[in-house]
């Protein structure tokens, strides 16, 4: 599983964002000035507003501009920046630091540097938590970079920008005012978003698949941006623009039967769906526990005693997957055996008696 040289390259590609940490990126707004901007953030403004202009090579302090980037350093914040949390992390998870450390298998509360590379195994996910509750579920066999991520609940002007260079995600983007405050880049395209449920996915032939749950997704490719609204997906494949919007396929209507033991599903075979694309979690913390390609609308499995969460999708024949069908179930434990009668006294008397008459005789 662990790709070193993918990974080296990766670090090369992305020795440019190391000591980026050290900087918050600010987006002027109308009315902002540098000693606006020390005012609001910085723990002693005074300080800032002699050395901010020179931090970020300012002529002319009074020369700012709104939508014009700045510089802050970090270390003179009085608000101090939330870092994005791996959770839910299940079967083996690396990941690349951007700085040049040492690879390592990561765990349920573990941090994401900018420009860190996460590597999900064959069987192996998690989810990355940022500040403003924005979520993304790395899937199995899946590599992503984190580029940027927005650091600041209250704070505009920070983007989360993602790379995924394969596999497959799932995001739940907190809604944003302005511009998209969140992107995915894959080899063939990029995915950008102000507030939504979306899958990006990149095949082995690098093709990228766009499939919105909710929301509004703009997918750009080759110089041509498609507007996907829920319910709908696109595909790019490499140097292509993608393909005009095509509605998702419906979710399935599912049907589960519970034992004490295993889960049995079963739904309606679709027309124009070339197979089902099935995924099971744990209630408690969200974790992927297993994921299955079907070709008919029959599932069995034994689990043990447990919450648990199933998802069933439809996938077209372009790979695109469909409608969400979700279903909670728990398996319980099964009864105790039923305990053995006790003889009762008429039981004995008439054991007693009867014993006496074949004595007697």
């Amino acid at each position: 599983m662990r790709v070193w040289l993918c990974a080296a390259l990766l670090m090369l590609g992305l020795s440019s964002l190391v000591g980026a940490e050290e900087d918050w990126h600010y987006t002027l707004r109308p009315g902002d000035t540098l000693w606006k901007v020390c005012q609001n953030f910085a723990q002693e403004p005074q300080a800032c507003w002699r050395d901010l202009a020179a931090h970020n090579s300012l002529t002319d302090p009074h020369s700012v501009r709104p939508g014009q980037s700045i510089l802050v350093p970090i270390g003179w914040l009085k608000e101090k920046p939330i870092p994005a949390r791996i959770t839910a992390v299940s079967g083996e998870v690396m990941l690349y630091p951007a700085d040049g450390g040492a690879p390592r298998q990561v765990q349920d509360g573990d941090t994401v540097a900018f420009g860190d590379a996460l590597e999900t195994a064959a069987h192996g996910s998690a989810r990355v938590q940022f500040a403003d509750q924005s979520e993304v579920v790395i899937k199995p066999a899946s590599l992503l970079v984190v580029n940027r991520y927005r650091r600041f609940l209250d704070q505009g002007g920070e983007r989360t920008r993602l790379r995924l260079e394969r596999g497959n995600i799932r995001n739940s983007i907190t809604p944003q005012d302005g511009e998209p405050a969140f992107e995915v880049h894959t080899p063939g395209a990029v995915a950008a978003v102000r507030g939504t449920e979306y899958y990006v996915s990149v095949d082995g032939s690098e093709t990228t698949r766009n499939e919105v749950v909710d929301g509004k997704v703009a997918v750009s490719a080759r110089g041509v941006e498609r507007a996907v609204d829920g319910g709908f997906a696109t595909l790019a494949r490499v140097d292509e623009a993608p393909v005009e919007p095509v509605p998702l396929l419906p979710a399935p209507s599912v049907e589960l039967t519970v034992s004490h033991e295993n889960v049995v599903a079963v739904w309606p075979a679709q027309v124009e769906a070339d197979h089902y694309w099935l995924e099971w979690y744990r209630q408690q913390d969200d974790k992927l526990l297993g994921q299955a390609r079907l070709e008919t609308g029959h599932w069995q499995q034994a689990l043990p005693v447990g919450e648990y969460r199933l998802l069933v999708r439809a996938v077209d024949g372009l790979g695109l997957r469909g409608k969400e069908s979700w279903q909670d179930f728990t398996i319980t434990p099964a009864p105790p055996p039923p305990e053995p009668e006790e003889a009762s006294n008429w039981d004995l008397w008439v054991f007693v008696g009867s014993a006496a008459l074949l004595l007697a005789l």
